[in-house]
């Protein structure tokens, strides 16, 4: 009986792969500087600085602001820790811009971090550098390595972030679920959010391209064959607490109720269908979404939740003359003759053929 659950359903297949992105974010401590004069945390984009005591008992890092006699500065006193930290992304490279005239102004990596990286030693020009020889690092600490304080005019990070780049097939349709990260929706993509009412999928939400797909929210999406770049944003975006969609990182196992769906293009076309023959736990792909279901009685409960295709979809007239020789495929994602009569998707709309 199992077998009969597996072989019936084309899962639905799609890839996930990176494109990494390099960024680069520059923090100054010169008159553009608008923080607190001691300085403990500054954020900049995808970018934090992190600033502690450390072993120096008596000050954490102050800005000073510029005088008749001196620059404006950030003051980094000895034994104090500057952690450097990427939200999104690893970092690659971090660039000191210090006051060369105060005497013993250099930095130093902590021992723990000095795998992978370059010396800091600033040039004539008072430039410290420090790069990954390899595949980045998140984060990187350091220190000065003498008691005198250093004086930093500003820092330059260099960060690489891999957003992910998502291959939908023929079927034209996929599921997405990251807990930690959230994104912005590419142009010709929707993402939906479902409830379940009266044993369908009903619409719940939906996220078109430019939107903020928030994290930890499990979405089905819509859109041609072809390849997606989803970019991850510090934006919240907003999240639908009605979604019956759940999701898992990593492949694991599904929890959260007493019946269990799992994405698929089967018999009754794309929905969620059961992968075991009573409905139990299956192990979920990373990234995917499924659904866990808790009916009134179990008895009743069906083998499948498709969509209700009548929410929310706008249909009209199939033009003929006009889409006789376009590529037309049904609800599932099948590819269909001329004599097809019902709803068909052309260039990525719904159509009613009579």
């Amino acid at each position: 009986m199992i077998r009969f659950f597996v072989t019936m359903l084309s899962l639905l297949c799609f890839t996930i792969t990176s494109q990494a992105q390099t960024k680069t974010e520059t923090i100054c401590f010169d008159d553009s500087y608008h923080g607190p004069e001691r300085v403990e945390k500054v954020r900049q984009s995808d970018v934090v600085l992190l600033f502690k005591i450390g072993t120096n008992q008596y000050s954490l890092p102050t800005f000073y602001e510029k005088t008749k006699k001196d620059e404006a500065s950030l003051r980094f006193y000895g034994g104090n820790i500057l952690t450097v930290q990427g939200i999104n992304g690893k970092i690659k490279r971090v660039r000191f811009w210090l006051i060369t005239k105060v005497k013993n102004n250099d930095f130093s990596t902590l021992k723990e971090n000095k795998e992978g990286a370059k010396p800091l030693e600033p040039d004539k020009n008072g430039v410290a550098i420090w790069e990954s020889s390899g595949n980045g690092v998140d984060p990187i600490v350091f220190t000065t390595s003498t008691d005198f304080h250093v004086r930093i005019k500003k820092i330059e990070v260099t960060y690489e972030i891999d957003p992910v780049v998502l291959t939908i097939s023929a079927a034209r349709h996929a599921t997405l679920y990251y807990s930690d990260k959230a994104f912005t929706i590419p142009q010709g993509v929707v993402a939906r959010t479902y409830k379940i009412e009266d044993n369908m999928l009903k619409l719940s939400k939906k996220y078109v391209s430019g939107d903020v797909l928030p994290k930890d929210m499990a979405v089905v999406l819509e859109a041609d064959e072809g390849r997606y770049t989803f970019w991850m944003t510090e934006k919240q975006g907003e999240k639908d607490e009605k979604n019956v969609l759940k999701g898992t990182d990593d492949k694991c196992q599904t929890t959260g109720g007493t019946i269990y769906y799992g994405f698929s293009n089967g018999k009754r076309g794309v929905g969620f269908y059961w992968r075991k023959a009573d409905g139990g736990a299956f192990e979920n792909g990373a990234h995917k979404a499924y659904i866990a279901y808790t009916p009134s009685s179990t008895a009743q409960a069906k083998s499948y939740l498709v969509f209700d295709t009548a929410t929310g979809v706008h249909l009209t007239a199939f033009p003929e003359s006009q889409m006789e020789d376009e590529p037309t495929y049904n609800l599932a994602g099948q590819r269909v003759g001329k004599d097809y009569k019902g709803i068909v998707i052309i260039r990525g709309k719904k159509y009613l053929r009579k």
